[in-house]
């Protein structure tokens, strides 16, 4: 079983790329989605923010909560069990995701 770590730690542990496979705690054992996109990360950049939840950061100058700490970023997922294909998630700061490599899935 691989380790628990939030989303963003993985997408850095991934060489900042996308496209990797998670796997939720709160999902059936044989359920994993493919991590497709990070609000406000380019793939293959590195995150802004201060590590692990990669947070703190203002709404800059001209947005309508300009100066206001950024929440948590959304994590677009994708799997074939979701409605529709994919879903967005704002859990992807949670220690409840693994990595997971679809050939290896029991």
């Amino acid at each position: 079983m691989s380790e628990k770590m939030n989303i963003y730690q993985m997408y850095v542990k991934n060489n900042c790329k996308m496209g990797f496979y998670v796997r939720s705690d709160k999902w059936r054992r044989e359920r994993y989605a493919k991590v497709t996109g990070i609000q406000r990360v380019e793939d293959g950049a590195m995150i802004e923010g201060e590590p692990p939840y990669f947070g703190g950061f203002k709404y800059p100058a001209g947005h309508p909560k300009e100066g206001i700490i950024m929440g948590p970023r959304l994590v677009t997922l994708e799997a074939d069990w979701f409605d529709g294909g994919s879903r967005e998630t704002d859990c992807g700061g949670n220690n409840c995701w693994e990595q997971v490599y679809p050939d290896s899935i029991i």
